[in-house]
């Protein structure tokens, strides 16, 4: 039998985990910011920001020029890391082989553990 993984990418991690932290802050685009050459530049954005034009590494000061309402905060890629190693743990209710693939995925074995969930389909759902 083949091996079968599920790979679950976060393109938004560092975003999410902020707005879960800062829940009832006011919605709209959000970007977290690091100090650069040249200034402060955006580390990562929401969907609502690259919605809006955004994207990681513009400046901050080219970013207010497009979405003057932006909410921003620091960008903290050491609790981030943290918060997906936590999830990964969690996430052995589902496989007991899980790692984390990179600062915004995750990796499961999947083989022999989806009929425990009604099937591939139903356990990716």
């Amino acid at each position: 039998m083949s091996k079968r993984y599920v790979s679950i990418w976060l393109p938004h991690w560092p975003t999410d985990r902020r707005e879960r932290l800062e829940a009832g802050a006011p919605g709209g685009p959000l970007a977290l910011t690091h100090a650069a050459r040249g200034g402060q530049r955006l580390q990562a954005v929401s969907p609502a920001a690259v919605a809006a034009g955004l994207s990681p590494g513009m400046t901050l000061a080219d970013a207010r020029a497009v979405v003057p309402s932006l909410r921003t905060a620091p960008a903290e890629p050491e609790a981030d890391a943290e918060a997906l190693a936590v999830l990964a743990r969690w996430a052995g209710r589902y496989s007991p082989w899980t790692a984390l693939d990179g600062s915004e995925g995750l990796i499961l074995e999947s083989t022999g553990c989806d009929h425990l969930f009604g099937g591939e389909t139903a356990m990716l759902d």
